[in-house]
């Protein structure tokens, strides 16, 4: 489905695309820099506040490289402003990817993001509100019970608490996102192999690489760590066959999945004809010769179940416009119109077992002897 062309799909040469890519980009550097010079006048305040939280002790906080404050500063309101524009960041991302995508992966990928975005700031802010203050007083009780006096690094105390909740903020939005998938049907036994891929490795050699400097001796026991956690969402899903179109064997040993398409239809499919669910998946598109929705709703179905033919009832070739042949054919599939001619535009014929019958032969013919 890679070279999968739509109707609405349009060429645009690779200047054009980094041209709006540039443009999208710039808009979101100047409102980060324009949120980091604003918090920069206030970050100082924030900062001590938040120390004051973190702190395990009143009087063991030190800055031991006044010029390493003046970097976190900055650092800290870089982050704040990047909290703010991550809105803007994921209605951007959405807006410069939708014309590559079908309506479903249109939605799938908005809410993805803003799930995503939304469950990593929360276990974030989580980690860095409660989580951290808990561990470092639980620390702090383990030193004073050996007699030991006790100096803190402001700076690498902060810095370590960033760390700890970037790590927990991508680990939180992609176990939440796996689930999400999980749950409404998105993945299967040959996705999990897609997402340890493209996303599980990807985000362990973020991990491991964005905190290589202050992780030290613990980077490779947490990049295991980040691994064992990216897959205990994908364990339900691991062994569950993909959702596609009935699966049937032609005469050469092919795998073949058949859509059937009433396009002529005005009404509910009667239940009292028995259709070969075995054979073929029926379904309806009465608007599909006057709509380009309904034909790229038919495209996306067609993708959805991995159809390799395709049975239109009720129309024929010439009613439909040439682009959204070719579309079908860069799905991969084949396209056929089943000749019938009994089959009205009142859709009276297609409630008789005769035209289910008929169905079932035609079917059988294509996948041969």
């Amino acid at each position: 489905m890679a070279n999968l062309r739509l109707e609405s799909d349009h060429d645009q040469s690779v200047v054009g695309h980094l041209e709006e890519f540039a443009a999208r980009v710039s808009v979101i550097l100047l409102v980060l820099v324009t949120l980091t010079v604003l918090f920069s006048q206030r970050v100082d305040d924030v900062l001590i506040e938040w120390l004051d939280a973190l702190a395990p002790c009143s009087d063991c906080m030190v800055v031991f490289e006044p010029g390493a404050w003046i970097g976190l500063r900055w650092t800290a309101a870089i982050l704040l402003a990047a909290l703010l524009t991550l809105p803007l960041v994921v209605q951007q991302a959405v807006a410069f990817a939708s014309p590559g995508l079908l309506p479903g992966e249109r939605r799938r990928l908005a809410l993805g993001l803003t799930f995503a975005s939304t469950v990593g700031v929360g276990v974030g802010v989580a980690s860095g509100g409660i989580a951290a203050p808990y561990v470092y007083t639980s620390a702090m009780r383990t030193v004073e019970s050996t007699g030991l006096m006790l100096a803190l690094d402001a700076v690498t105390l902060v810095q370590l608490t960033l760390a700890l909740m970037w790590i927990l903020a991508l680990l939180g939005a992609a176990t939440g996102v796996a689930l999400g998938a999980g749950l409404v049907g998105r993945l299967d036994r040959e996705r999990v192999v897609t997402w340890r891929w493209r996303v599980s490795l990807p985000l362990v050699l973020l991990i491991v690489g964005s905190t290589w400097a202050t992780t030290n001796e613990l980077r490779w026991p947490l990049a295991v760590f980040a691994a064992l956690v990216l897959e205990v969402p994908l364990l339900p899903w691991r062994r569950r066959e993909p959702r596609t179109l009935p699966t049937v064997l032609d005469h050469e040993g092919r795998r073949r999945r058949v859509l059937v398409v009433d396009c002529a239809h005005r009404g509910g499919v009667n239940s009292t004809v028995s259709w070969n669910d075995t054979l073929y998946r029926l379904t309806t598109s009465a608007g599909l010769v006057d709509h380009q929705r309904e034909r790229t709703a038919l495209i996306e179905r067609m993708q959805d179940g991995m159809a390799t033919d395709v049975i239109l009832l009720g129309c024929t070739e010439d009613a439909l416009p040439a682009r959204f042949i070719e579309a079908v054919a860069s799905t991969g599939a084949r396209l056929r119109f089943m000749d019938q001619q009994d089959h009205e535009e009142d859709h009276a014929p297609m409630t008789t077992r005769s035209l289910a019958q008929r169905l079932d032969l035609y079917v059988t013919n294509i996948l041969g002897p």
